[in-house]
């Protein structure tokens, strides 16, 4: 498969170009030259068929042609080696939690599928590869947990100074030997254009840098497997109307929803994809052009890591609807913001009447659910574990939430990160000085 600018400037380029230079040479983000469609004959055992399964079909449809099957299954094997259950939490809502991962966060899949296939690709190659990560907190965690020990490659994480919660930097701070931590001394805007103009850096091009968030395409093409398997486990319980079902989800950088309705037009039965946002996003103004903007400086609320004032996914969006803009409001929806009051109210409710523990984030998208009515099942992403926001959990029920192991095992070791300033210059010493190659 071949793999386009979303600027659609520059030729398209292979695989192993898109996945390691992340960003094309006219400054925009692959994406497939075509979407392939799944066979209709798949659906027919989707119900009887593991994540797994599903998975590969997924990776097999859009590059079965550059990695050997084998190989290929291996990659998928490692990077779904947790289930996501779908729970009904009551009446037509379900819950699809997708953080049992390493990490406790969706990014989990798409950070291991991106690991592993750019070892693959990577084979044989001389000189040590460097990759770079902004992050609000998950994308940080699992791309690092993801390369951690892995040879010929070095990690920098930036997030933004006193952003994350304790569990979130530990997650990053304490693994050391080939991860590397870096507070920025700005936005998480500021990190994620530290990351673009780093990579695009002729002078840093000795060090092999790429992404590794959701703007490597390598992150984007496994998540369309979370829309599949929902429709599978709709599927196997017999739930009316699945093939209408609308898939909710928490909105920041948009890669969810951009996979997900990649999936849609790959052939999956569902309905539209809605993007759930907190008080701060700017979402629907970029789907409805005459929306007013919610802020023009966007402050932090209690789901932190979708507030994104630029959603880096936008521009791959748009680019799947380049020849037919009109239809994207007939894939998504651009739900109205919720509130840090309703995020509250929302925890409390499911804690309280359902016994049912979701993070500020699920949050955002089971309160936008509530907003519709009809007979269609309505599929929430819940995209973190609670306890990965202990703090800011605790501080709204007043009760304490049990550490899973795979946060225990980072909190009790203290490492400090490195200080910048927000500025490539900055970068750009660090990287030098540090020898990452």
């Amino acid at each position: 498969m071949r793999f386009s600018s979303t600027n659609t400037i520059t030729p398209a380029v292979s695989l192993g170009e898109a996945v390691n230079h992340c960003i094309a040479a006219d400054g925009g983000m692959f994406m497939p030259e075509t979407l392939p469609s799944i066979p209709r004959a798949f659906f027919n055992n989707i119900s009887e068929m593991s994540m797994r399964d599903i998975a590969f079909v997924v990776a097999t449809n859009f590059l079965g042609d550059d990695v050997e099957p084998m190989a290929l299954k291996n990659i998928v094997d490692e990077s779904f080696a947790f289930d996501a259950p779908l729970k009904n939490i009551e009446g037509n809502n379900y819950v699809l939690e997708l953080f049992n991962g390493p990490t406790l966060t969706f990014k989990d899949y798409g950070a291991r599928f991106m690991a592993r296939l750019m070892r693959y690709l990577d084979a044989g190659s001389k000189g040590m590869r460097n990759i770079l990560v902004a992050t609000t907190g998950n994308t940080g965690a699992a791309a690092a947990n993801g390369f951690y020990r892995m040879s010929g490659v070095n990690v920098t994480v930036l997030y933004p100074k006193g952003k994350l919660t304790r569990a979130q930097a530990s997650q990053i701070t304490a693994l050391g030997e080939n991860i590397h931590a870096v507070e920025i001394l700005g936005s998480i805007e500021d990190c994620k254009r530290l990351v673009r103009q780093a990579i695009c850096d002729s002078s840093l091009s000795k060090f092999r840098l790429t992404g590794a968030d959701s703007i490597n395409i390598a992150r984007l093409i496994p998540q369309m497997t979370f829309a599949l398997y929902a429709y599978s486990r709709l599927s196997a319980g017999n739930v009316e109307n699945a093939d209408k079902a609308m898939y909710i989800m928490p909105t920041g950088n948009m890669s969810n929803v951009v996979a997900s309705v990649m999936a849609k037009m790959s052939g999956c039965p569902m309905g539209k994809v809605v993007a759930a946002v907190g008080a701060n996003n700017q979402v629907a103004p970029m789907i409805y052009p005459g929306e007013s903007i919610f802020r023009q400086q966007p402050l932090r609320t209690l789901a932190h890591a979708i507030d994104m004032s630029i959603p880096s996914g936008w521009p791959r969006l748009r680019y799947l609807f380049r020849d037919r803009p009109e239809k994207l409001i007939e894939y998504v929806d651009a739900a109205a913001p919720v509130s840090d009051e309703d995020i509250v109210a929302t925890v409390l409710r499911l804690r309280n009447e359902r016994g049912y523990n979701i993070d500020t984030h699920g949050a955002v998208a089971y309160a936008t659910a509530e907003r519709y009515n009809g007979p269609v099942p309505k599929v929430i992403f819940a995209t973190g574990h609670p306890a990965k926001q202990i703090d800011i959990i605790t501080k709204i029920t007043g009760r304490t939430i049990e550490l899973p192991v795979q946060l225990t095992r980072f909190m009790s070791v203290k490492r400090p990160a490195t200080l910048l300033a927000p500025t490539i210059p900055a970068l750009r010493k660090y990287i030098t000085t540090n020898n990452n190659h």
